[in-house]
């Protein structure tokens, strides 16, 4: 079981990775949405990306942001 953990935040990063690299619509600003992470305290900017891509930051959120929180304290939100 001492595996399940780093390979499950691996996973994480990777869904994360994929799902802004998926293309922006066409017109779309950086920075509409973002995705915070509070480290040592400091709120630290991990993603800025246009409105699009929204569903995919709430569903990495959702999962990774979870697996931050368990693994290393950290407390993730979509802005």
């Amino acid at each position: 079981m001492g595996m399940k953990r780093p390979v499950t935040a691996l996973v994480a990063a990777i869904a994360l990775t994929l799902t802004l690299a998926l293309p922006t619509a066409a017109g779309a600003k950086t920075g509409d949405v973002k995705w915070v992470c509070v480290v040592n305290g400091e709120s630290v900017t991990f993603v800025s990306a246009p409105e699009a891509a929204r569903h995919g930051i709430d569903t990495a959120n959702s999962r990774a942001g979870v697996v931050f929180h368990d693994q290393f304290g950290e407390e993730c939100h979509v802005e």
